[in-house]
């Protein structure tokens, strides 16, 4: 909006300098190299703008980037939580099968044990009851044992049994209680699976627990990065249309720049024409030798105009291919054209047909062997003050147009003016 704004008044301040020059009025000030150098100002601070904006939208880019990346890890590690998740909960539930399985276990041992314990009971108070009633009956020695039964062999029998029954409750006795104490046994090692099986499963679920709150964290941070995300992309948009809109701007002001060294120029001319006055003559082919001081002029400019020379004038002949290198002089000479260097008057703009088309600079960089010792003579004559066309700085190919008045040279017409008086 701030560079809209100076576009703006640069143009409403120059706007009634180009509606005069457009109807050839005069009363209003033509622009100046100050206008020039105030729009150049307005394009160096749209062009420092264009380029901190820049700077802004990459360093977003690069925080949108990390921003993308951190999200994307974030993402990964969430999954490999929600498996560690999911395993941590088929691991519980498998336990808990487990944990169920030992219960019943548990219990079945436990009613095993409650039946060994009544079997043990029922031994022992059979055997109690036949110990008290071997007390209640004794029988003090084999003799009674042998008068009672009648015979010999009926008392070994009958004292045989006896030794045999307390034998036989002894052992069973024994037997039950150390099934007992097997099953006891059974029963505290499956208390303590149990017992472990429960605090697995207590760790498991705590591991869960915590799992679960790294995951919730961490979906959290995601949705986070996702907002940190779309801001970023808006504040790039927005960036990206402050960028457009600076560049427009810095498009229009360096059109406006060019148009207003065009009138610069266009009045210039128009001074230089109207300075110089009418000049009547016809067409001569006399030519006017002058001797003006020396130009100190570098290598390259040397080439540059021998090269501009050959372009123009190579088949020319030497007087040809001199009057073309004294257009050039003259015109640096003449402080009504501005332009104080060769290469300014070369590529000042739409006078030298071979530098419009890029041929010049073709010649210049590709070409230079090509152009002839002739072409570097003329300028260096020309560049010593020497002319053969007086002060003239305008010259045509004078075969388009033959009603011009001027001063012929080979397949040129040389003239003071643009408009050909002589």
């Amino acid at each position: 909006m701030k560079q809209h704004s100076r576009l703006l008044k640069t143009a409403y301040r120059l706007g009634g300098v180009t509606l005069a020059l457009a109807l050839g009025f005069t009363s209003y000030a033509v622009p100046d190299q100050s206008d020039v150098d105030n729009i150049q100002n307005e394009i160096d601070k749209t062009q420092d703008e264009i380029d901190k904006t820049q700077s802004e939208i990459d360093a977003t880019k690069d925080k949108k980037d990390k921003l993308q990346q951190a999200k994307s890890e974030m993402e990964d590690y969430l999954k490999k939580l929600n498996q560690q998740y999911s395993s941590l909960e088929s691991q519980i539930s498998e336990l808990n099968k487990q944990i169920v399985d030992k219960k019943a276990e548990i219990e079945q041992t436990k009613g095993e044990l409650e039946e060994a314990k009544a079997t043990e009971d029922k031994q022992y108070a059979d055997m109690k009851a036949r110990i008290q009633y071997m007390y209640e009956n004794p029988r003090s020695s084999f003799i009674e044992i042998l008068l009672e039964s009648g015979d010999f062999a009926s008392a070994l029998n009958r004292a045989d049994y006896a030794a045999r029954i307390s034998a036989y409750d002894r052992d069973m006795l024994e037997s039950y209680a150390a099934h007992k104490a097997e099953i006891q046994e059974q029963e505290e090692k499956l208390e303590a699976e149990k017992e472990a099986l429960d605090d697995m499963q207590a760790s498991l679920t705590k591991k869960q627990s915590e799992v679960s709150s790294l995951a919730s964290s961490t979906s959290g941070k995601i949705s986070r990065h996702v907002n940190d995300i779309a801001a970023a992309q808006a504040d790039l948009d927005g960036k990206s249309n402050t960028l457009a809109n600076q560049q427009e701007v810095l498009k229009q002001l360096i059109a406006e720049k060019k148009k207003i060294e065009a009138q610069i120029e266009a009045a210039k001319a128009a001074e230089i024409i109207g300075s110089l006055g009418d000049v009547t003559g016809v067409r001569t082919t006399e030519l006017e030798y002058v001797q003006y001081g020396a130009y100190s002029a570098s290598e390259d400019e040397v080439k540059a105009l021998a090269t501009l020379i050959y372009c123009e004038a190579g088949n020319q002949g030497a007087e040809g291919q001199l009057a073309v290198g004294a257009v050039v002089m003259n015109r640096i000479r003449d402080s009504r054209f501005g332009q104080g260097d060769i290469m300014s008057v070369i590529r000042a703009s739409g006078q030298f047909s071979p530098v419009t088309s890029g041929r010049f600079d073709l010649m210049l960089t590709d070409g230079a062997d090509s152009v002839t010792e002739s072409c570097y003579n003329a300028a260096r004559r020309a560049i010593a003050g020497e002319s053969n066309v007086g002060n003239r700085t305008f010259f045509r190919t004078y075969a388009n147009y033959p009603s011009l008045s001027g001063l012929v040279i080979g397949a040129h017409i040389f003239s003071y003016t643009w408009n050909y008086s002589t």
